[in-house]
């Protein structure tokens, strides 16, 4: 079954309480956090204090997820937190192992996103440095917009990768964000994907049983 990791910006965010309260129930198991700064992609959201806030409101862990332009710099804001993963962009760093390894050593796991015009061959040597791998399905910066069709063949590829670092004896999830819904679950959870993102179909329904469907691939 997948893990499901709904992201807090598709909430009502004068009420994060609440929302995070709901996902409690729903028995989520990560709330997506995503920060965006306004350069490394073009919308502005939240940052360490808001995440924080959310923080001491819930025992859920929290998935971080850097869109952020200078990643080095912002990575460590976080580590007091002590989220379940960091994940910062391949596209905007030039030393993402060195970054990994000093997330791990405050005790997190270290995540690499990738966009979705990144040739997936470009995680090849990083994958071992790595706890997860998020493969964004939309272009990074809104929730809301519709999964892209190629990112089908890039799966297809991403597995593969997978499957070659767990034969080596390294556990690697793999996480997508963009466009998840009841209507593509169970075909992108084939693809070897293990937690799925999904902000507006979740927020925008009964949280709990849109939870178990995607959880079950339905």
């Amino acid at each position: 079954m997948a893990k499901i990791s709904p992201s807090i910006l598709a909430a009502d965010l004068s009420h994060l309480a609440e929302a995070t309260h709901a996902l409690e129930k729903a028995k989520a198991d990560f709330i997506h956090i995503d920060v965006m700064d306004g350069h490394f992609v073009p919308a502005l959201t939240f940052g360490e204090q808001v995440t924080e806030a959310i923080a001491k409101n819930t025992k859920i862990p929290l998935d971080v997820h850097l869109m952020v332009a200078t990643p080095e710099r912002e990575v460590p804001k976080y580590f007091a937190l002590k989220p379940e993963f960091i994940t910062f962009h391949y596209e905007a760093t030039t030393a993402p192992i060195r970054l990994a390894n000093e997330i791990r050593k405050h005790g997190i796991k270290p995540g690499l996103a990738l966009n979705p015009r990144t040739p997936i061959s470009a995680l090849v040597d990083l994958m071992p440095s790595f706890d997860l791998i998020l493969f964004m399905s939309i272009e990074p910066g809104y929730y809301g917009q519709k999964f892209i069709e190629s990112s089908w063949q890039r799966l297809d590829q991403l597995k593969l990768l997978k499957e070659r670092e767990h034969a080596l004896g390294h556990r690697i999830e793999i996480e997508i964000d963009g466009g998840v819904t009841n209507q593509n679950c169970r075909d992108i959870v084939s693809k070897g994907v293990d937690i799925l993102v999904s902000g507006s179909y979740l927020f925008q329904g009964d949280m709990m049983e849109r939870i178990e469907t995607l959880r079950g691939g339905k």
